[in-house]
């Protein structure tokens, strides 16, 4: 199929896709620098490749990843560009034999974002110093930072709790700080500039598209939310506390809240406010959620469950309540998950997990065969530059949470060191 002058779509499938579908994936538009599909996986990879020329001398270059859930799809193509010559690959991802492959063949380079690692870590302590605003962001102390993510125009931010702050690393790699003083405190509940705003161990956030983000103030007990103006008003207070709260959900239409207060999984709604919805738990570290259900990770008792948050019904998940290192490519449930703290869904399925003493960056398939992602011990920091995956090589630290932003890019924040780590969601050969 071939479109305006020296332009050639090309399809390619790999990985398990039968012969008799094979001829059926296919491009059904191309318009206004954008490209869509029909017949794909509907828990997959679909790759966007370009190439100057068709020959051996010039190779294709992988462009862009999208999961696709759905057997239609649509992709963007480089707003401007040399290459003559675009073709589509796709992958599945479920539960065939070559599934955690082709997930691990779809991720490229590992990255520091944020945090120079310069200072010893230590809990309680306030790194922060002014010559960091502004700054290159790899080049900033961080202080104990337990969570990050993204809005959908590359800003990444990062609940930075000893420091009493919320930063933002902008697309040029700078940082800014858009939350807190910097300086223990609590700050007035009305509308006021969010960087006037005395915040005390923030310790969980939750960042819509638009960049609008939510903070969860732990010492202050409180849920705020900061504007796209930068300016921040108090949501609610929970009067009983949040102790070490870290999880923290935002409903879209902010008609609820989740948020984890120790061994308590909280509600919030405008009508009810706080509630408990499940107490059951040893030591909350991160959650997420999907419809009425909220993926809980317990680190105190090194497993995973899920709530129902209609009846706030505990179910287990994943780990079997011991400290072990994780055995690749065995059933999650038979794991120890070492101080289990973050968990993501990703559009495919499965879920990844990150833990804290086990220091490993884990994915569990559609099937509960749990994989290791990244390995890591202490305070280990390695691997900028590099492909992320490299089995019985430590990369990392001890783990803290994971997210994914909009363009399936993962974010994890590691190390008491104080980093955020990305994985490029980018293959680096096609």
């Amino acid at each position: 199929m071939e479109f305006a002058k020296r332009q050639c779509w090309l399809l390619m499938l790999i990985s398990g896709l039968a012969q008799a579908a094979e001829s059926d994936f296919q491009i059904t538009a191309m318009d206004g620098g954008q490209i869509s599909w029909t017949n794909c996986f509907s828990n997959g990879v679909c790759t966007v490749e370009s190439a100057s020329q068709l020959n051996r001398a010039n190779p294709w270059i992988p462009w862009r990843n999208y999961f696709t859930t759905n057997p239609a799809g649509l992709g963007l193509l480089p707003s401007s560009s040399p290459c003559d010559f675009f073709r589509l690959r796709a992958v599945e991802i479920s539960t065939n034999k070559e599934a955690f492959t082709n997930l691990v063949r779809s991720y490229g380079l590992l990255h520091t974002i944020a945090g120079s690692g310069a200072d010893g870590g230590v809990d309680g302590v306030n790194y922060w110093l002014a010559r960091f605003e502004g700054g290159y962001a790899t080049n900033a102390a961080l202080s104990r930072p337990h969570f990050a993510m993204a809005d959908t125009n590359g800003n990444v931010f990062i609940v930075d709790k000893n420091s009493h702050a919320v930063l933002k690393v902008t697309p040029d790699r700078r940082i800014h700080t858009v939350a807190g003083t910097h300086a223990s405190g609590n700050g007035p509940d009305g509308a006021q500039l969010a960087t006037t705003v005395a915040l005390k161990f923030p310790n969980g956030l939750w960042v819509f598209a638009d960049g609008t983000f939510f903070v969860l103030d732990t010492g202050n007990g409180k849920v705020r939310r900061v504007d796209t103006n930068g300016i921040m008003t108090t949501l609610f207070q929970d009067k009983k506390g949040m102790g070490d709260g870290r999880g923290l959900w935002v409903k879209q239409d902010q008609s609820v809240i989740y948020y984890c207060a120790s061994t308590d999984l909280k509600q919030w709604t405008p009508s009810d406010g706080v509630s408990a919805l499940n107490k059951k738990f040893h030591d909350l570290g991160n959650i997420f959620v999907n419809g009425d259900v909220i993926v809980a990770t317990d680190r105190g008792d090194n497993t995973v469950w899920t709530v129902d948050a209609r009846t706030g019904t505990r179910t287990f998940l994943y780990g079997n309540g011991g400290t072990k290192l994780v055995v690749d490519n065995t059933l999650a449930v038979t794991n120890g998950l070492d101080q289990v703290r973050g968990v993501w869904q990703p559009p495919i399925g499965g879920y990844f997990l990150v833990t804290d003493a086990g220091a490993q960056f884990l994915y569990v398939d559609r099937a509960g065969l749990i994989h290791i992602m990244v390995d890591g011990h202490g305070d280990d920091h390695a691997g900028d530059g590099q492909w992320f995956y490299a089995p019985r090589t430590y990369k990392f630290g001890q783990l803290r949470s994971v997210s994914m932003d909009s363009q399936g890019n993962l974010l994890i924040v590691e190390n008491d060191l104080g980093y955020v780590r990305r994985i490029d969601f980018q293959r680096l050969t096609p």
